[in-house]
């Protein structure tokens, strides 16, 4: 009888040990990337934006690159656009890099009247931006990529 409660004691406190000495790994979670418009300006030559993206996911985000882009209307809604406009940052060395708890602000000016002209083909109220780089775990770093139209990943993040 106490050979059986001492095995039983025993094997609860090996599994407890088991389960609170393994190590945790977080995952990496592109939802914690937040995306803030900060200031856009527009007049009839051009539209500038600053957006701010912070980094909540844990992980180190290194080689970004921030670019935007005006969706081209079709009949049933939005098509990709393959051109696009590419952000900068002010004050940053390349690549630009992003530890965990750290923003940044890029800032983007489209040149509306010079480039596309008064072109009712893209739909300039709701632009799409991407954000790509790469993941440090480790020694590694892992690519990544973020897309969607700013105004659903700014407000919903």
């Amino acid at each position: 009888m106490k050979y059986k409660l001492l095995m039983k004691i025993t094997a609860i406190i090996f599994v407890s040990l088991l389960v609170a000495c393994s190590p945790s790994f977080d995952e990496f979670n592109d939802e914690k990337i937040m995306f803030n418009v900060v200031d856009t300006k527009s007049t009839s030559e051009y539209t500038s934006y600053i957006i701010e993206i912070k980094n909540e996911t844990g992980f180190e985000l290194t080689h970004l690159i921030f670019t935007m882009s005006y969706p081209i209307k079709i009949s049933n809604g939005n098509k990709e656009n393959p051109f696009v406009i590419e952000g900068k940052t002010v004050n940053t060395v390349k690549p630009v890099t992003l530890k965990s708890g750290e923003s940044i602000q890029f800032s983007i000016s489209a040149p509306i009247k010079e480039v596309f002209s008064d072109n009712d083909l893209l739909d300039f109220e709701n632009p799409d931006v991407e954000l790509k780089g790469f993941v440090k775990e480790g020694n590694k770093e892992i690519p990544f990529g973020i897309a969607g139209g700013l105004n659903i990943l700014a407000d919903s993040k």
